[in-house]
């Protein structure tokens, strides 16, 4: 479906576009993606396990709760539901490895994400926007690096957009459309729980836009079809859900957003020390709106502000898309022949910004904008051309080239920008993690409990995971020692970043008697200790 067609003249060589587009639309597109994941996947054949950032979250959460999954065991995870680590338990029996398993769902779903990006904007608006799009998507600056992460942002962002390429394919009847778009929509409801935006969404596309152009009474026989299927699908998980924790929509989200709403009581602190320690003073979401509802009603539009204000300035895409992509949608909004499908568009960014206003800002967070944006970015290089021509202006067959340029422009920044970002995540793997482990396996460890701020070492090393304490000094954590049997103590940068007051134990000569170190990584610091407080005189 060709709403703007790409401007031309004349002597322009339209019947060799409108050739390729009839005869090869998806030959083009699907080259660029596959491309996309042989490059990717052959830059990646170097990240054999997690990083220190996001993928905390998989020796965490993921890969524990596709273990406890395939077991029959309830998920421990109580912020996402259970349709990622599902995922890398079923992908993990052919892969035989979770991580491995977790880092090609991404780089499979990231190229399925360039793919889908031009299917929706060939339809919003033309096929070389769709294609402009995708490249820019595919090339953005944290895009490459979560493709190829084991976390569940590709997964997310892949079903986001699955439903609505399928909820816009006009050759499927509408009530299959209806049923199919449900159910990726609980899908990605299960997922993530932010995913229920995609709910209201497609309920307001078939009702109020009217998408599948119906009389009013089809269309609320649509929209109730489409809520029965998302909550058949869904049941499953909403009654095990209730049965565990006494709520069918069970979940501690509300403690994101203590941590943006009330930042004094947690130091500022939105990672795992601020949402452990606000578990203590929250216990619901009513607790959390309850608590000071007027700082929320004025600190939300604020945040909203400085959320859209981010993700086009910050590092979710390139200055040039973000620019062009404010303007694509004064363009669209201003544009009587803009569809339906165009306006289901912008009103789902409108959504997923409001719903993700109530937390902190992290880039990933925002991915569902960044196709969006790179869409938006491309129309408006053509459109202008197109209005210019309207008005008798750039008739030149040369100004062909100036949308060209701009778009070109756009991949070459964010090219740049994710090759640099690419390489500093790369680089950035705790290696002296693999050289703990040879100490264990030398040592013929198994099980053991080990206390670390980041899961890396129990988890790769085959042992057992305990947090940090949140400690203010050497006191402290003897106190806590004594109260908790553990077997060893990891002290780094990472624990140290937050761990001011034991900075000391950086250097094993300063630690106590009742601290041994049995293993030393001199560079980066990471010592193992035990703790030996029975070797100790107690006063």
């Amino acid at each position: 479906m060709t709403q703007h067609p790409l401007p031309s003249h004349p002597s322009d060589s339209a019947h060799a576009i409108n050739n390729l587009k009839r005869k090869n639309s998806l030959l083009l597109p699907a080259l660029i993606s596959i491309s996309f994941l042989l490059i990717l996947a052959y830059v990646a054949r170097t990240h054999t396990f997690g990083t220190y950032s996001t993928e905390t979250d998989f020796y965490h959460f993921y890969a524990p709760d596709a273990e406890r999954l395939a077991t029959g065991q309830f998920p421990d995870n109580t912020f996402q539901g259970p349709g990622y680590p599902a995922m890398l338990a079923l992908t993990g029996k052919l892969t035989g490895d979770l991580f491995v398993a977790g880092k090609w769902v991404s780089l499979v779903c990231a190229a399925v994400v360039g793919l889908f990006t031009f299917l929706i904007f060939a339809r919003a608006f033309d096929y070389w926007v769709g294609v402009g799009a995708q490249l820019i998507v595919l090339v953005s600056k944290h895009f490459p690096e979560f493709g190829m992460s084991a976390t569940t942002d590709m997964f997310f962002l892949m079903l986001c957009l699955a439903a609505l390429v399928v909820f816009t394919t006009e050759s499927l009847p509408k009530s299959w459309r209806t049923i199919l778009t449900a159910v990726l929509t609980s899908l990605t409801y299960l997922t993530r729980y932010n995913g229920l935006f995609l709910l209201a969404t497609f309920v307001f596309g078939i009702v109020a836009f009217d998408v599948f152009k119906q009389s009013r009474r089809v269309r609320l026989g649509l929209a109730a079809l489409f809520c029965t299927v998302f909550l058949v699908v869904s049941a499953p998980w909403l009654y095990a859900n209730y049965r565990r924790h006494n709520s069918p929509i069970y979940n501690t989200n509300y403690l994101n957003i203590a941590t943006e709403f009330y930042p004094e009581l947690v130091n500022d602190n939105v990672v795992q020390e601020g949402t452990r320690k606000l578990g203590e003073v929250f216990h619901s979401f009513t607790d959390v709106l309850s608590y000071a509802p007027r700082r929320i009603a004025s600190h939300y539009p604020v945040n909203l502000y400085e959320s859209i204000y981010k993700s086009v300035t910050d590092d979710l895409v390139s200055p040039w898309v973000g620019c062009f992509a404010l303007i694509g949608i004064v363009l669209a909004l201003a544009d009587w022949r803009s569809t339906p499908l165009i306006r289901l568009l912008l009103f789902s960014g409108v959504l997923y910004m409001l719903l993700l206003a109530l937390t902190h800002w992290e880039t990933r967070y925002y991915f569902y904008m960044l196709p969006l944006y790179a869409g938006l970015a491309v129309y408006t290089a053509f459109r202008l051309l197109e209005m210019a021509r309207a008005r008798g202006l750039a008739r030149q067959r040369a100004f062909v080239l100036a949308p060209l340029t701009l778009v070109s422009v756009m991949v070459a920044h964010s090219f740049t920008s994710a090759r640099n970002e690419t390489a500093r995540f790369l680089a950035s793997h705790p290696r002296e993690v693999l050289k703990a482990c040879e100490y264990f396996r030398q040592a013929d460890i198994k099980g053991a409990i080990v206390v670390a701020r980041k899961p890396h070492v129990a988890y790769i090393c085959g042992q057992r995971w305990i947090f940090f304490p949140q400690v203010k000094s050497l006191d402290e954590l003897k106190v806590w020692l004594e109260a908790n049997h553990v077997d060893y103590l990891t002290i780094s940068s990472v624990e140290i970043t937050r761990r001011r007051e034991l900075a000391m134990l950086k250097d094993p000569r300063n630690a106590p008697p009742w601290l041994r170190a049995v293993w030393v990584n001199s560079d980066p610091a990471f010592i193992l200790y035990q703790p030996r407080l029975d070797d100790t005189v107690k006063p």
